[in-house]
């Protein structure tokens, strides 16, 4: 099983913040310091690679449900990169796929929303 680790790195463009998931995103795992992250940068593009994420659990989904209302209130850009096809599974089963900004790659991502 993969190990779970969390990381918070600047972009390659300042303003923009990458952090990365790696392992499950579960309450047992990342929840509470992911939310901590999310809180404690106002940089306006936020970028979460989740390339590394092969399962979520609906405790993750709505942190990620939390962040997208958080961004539209503070008027920040956000992404969700590189989500899997079980992630992505899950997102379409509680209806939310539409809703949530996904891009392909990180790559993809910096390059879309420091275009907006």
């Amino acid at each position: 099983m993969q190990e779970a680790k969390i990381e918070s790195v600047q972009g390659p463009q300042e303003g923009i913040r990458i952090i990365r998931l790696t392992g499950a995103f579960t309450i047992q795992t990342h929840l509470f310091e992911f939310q901590e992250m999310v809180r404690g940068h106002a940089d306006p593009i936020l970028i979460i690679d989740l390339s590394e994420v092969p399962y979520m659990d609906s405790a993750a989904l709505g942190a990620l449900l939390g962040l997208h209302v958080s961004c539209q209130k503070e008027n920040r850009k956000y992404g969700l990169a590189g989500v899997v096809h079980r992630v992505q599974t899950l997102f379409a089963v509680c209806k939310v796929e539409g809703m949530l900004t996904c891009f392909p790659t990180v790559a993809a991502a910096e390059e879309a929303l420091a275009k907006r």
